[in-house]
């Protein structure tokens, strides 16, 4: 109950700054949603001229509709604050106070994706509007809970991910390419920028397993009932991987931190 307290007042916090930067949030999720909403254009044309994708224009359209807000609640920017805090040595000051610093990077996700909620959901809604003709989403609110589901478990597969490279500045001086390589093979790995479904189907079992899929693909693909057998064992799986990583990188860099600039 501590906990939950500290983190509702973390969150109260994180909002009330976060608000100070709404204007730039509001044409960042802008950017979320023209993004999908060009890939969405081409493919339809695409369609009207004859190509034939291996799934229907239905989940097609419904999918690039919801990538961007799936995009944007299940990602995380805890690496580069994390990598910074460490080289500048203000890791210490949270060392000696009674809150973790996961906790208020956890707070900082989670109240920033509280407001941007907010401005992404009607964006999403009017895309959803333009291409209504096309926008299929399940009634079904078993199908809606496997969704929540898979997003929660999307979401912290992200964060512990960002935790594990954030840590590396324990060792390296600068983290910078690592966090570009990952965000550049997670945007087209995860589905982000194109549906997996659309893929060659020669990488079909390559890029059903690889944990990439589960932080965008998947929770989509439950959604709109396009999810394979076992899949929810292979999120679960990377899942609990990703968290013992960030464990196992945390505590061992933790024995090597000097505090170095502090």
């Amino acid at each position: 109950m501590r906990t939950v307290r500290i983190l509702r007042v973390l969150i109260a916090r994180e909002l009330t700054t976060t608000l100070t930067y709404r204007w730039w949030l509001l044409f960042l999720q802008l950017a979320t949603v023209i993004s999908p909403a060009i890939s969405l254009l081409v493919w339809r044309g695409a369609i009207a001229q004859g190509a034939t994708p291996p799934v229907t224009e239905s989940f097609l359209t419904t999918y690039l509709v919801m990538v961007g807000l799936v995009v944007m609640l299940t990602a995380s920017w805890t690496s580069g604050f994390m990598a910074e805090s460490i080289r500048l040595g203000k890791l210490t000051s949270w060392l000696v106070r009674p809150c973790s610093t996961h906790l208020a990077n956890i707070a900082n996700n989670l109240g920033e994706k509280l407001i941007k909620l907010l401005l992404a959901v009607p964006l999403a809604v009017g895309l959803g509007i333009i291409f209504r003709d096309q926008v299929k989403l399940p009634s079904s609110p078993g199908r809606w809970l496997a969704f929540a589901i898979a997003l929660t478990l999307a979401g912290g597969m992200a964060y512990t991910l960002d935790v594990v490279i954030g840590s590396l500045a324990f060792w390296f001086e600068d983290v910078t390419a690592v966090n570009r390589l990952r965000f550049l093979v997670s945007g087209l790995l995860s589905g982000a920028i194109i549906p997996l479904a659309l893929f060659p189907s020669a990488f079909a079992g390559f890029l059903a397993i690889q944990p990439f899929r589960f932080m965008v693909s998947f929770p989509l693909e439950v959604l709109l009932g396009h999810p394979t057998a076992g899949s929810f064992a292979w999120q679960a799986g990377w899942s609990a991987t990703f968290l013992g990583a960030a464990i196992l990188t945390w505590r061992l860099g933790l024995r090597s931190y000097q505090g170095a600039g502090a």
